[in-house]
């Protein structure tokens, strides 16, 4: 049986591994790159910043849980 931190470990393996295939999408790049040359507000690269921006508070949010756990 795995500890609450080992299971707290393997989510943020799995959200690092969602928001690298994120990063990595043609559609993250046009979204970020979109900003950069005026049309930022396209309802698609709305929808991919909100997504990069809850894979990251995914991440970070378990990052905190595992500190919490480690102190």
């Amino acid at each position: 049986m795995s500890s609450p931190v080992d299971r707290l470990k393997a989510d943020l393996a799995d959200a690092e591994a969602d928001l690298r295939a994120h990063v990595a999408s043609w559609e993250y790049a046009f979204a970020m790159g979109s900003t950069q040359h005026g049309d930022g507000s396209h309802p698609a690269h709305v929808r991919t910043r909100a997504r990069t921006a809850e894979l990251v508070d995914r991440c970070h949010g378990l990052r905190a849980r595992i500190a919490e756990h480690e102190l």
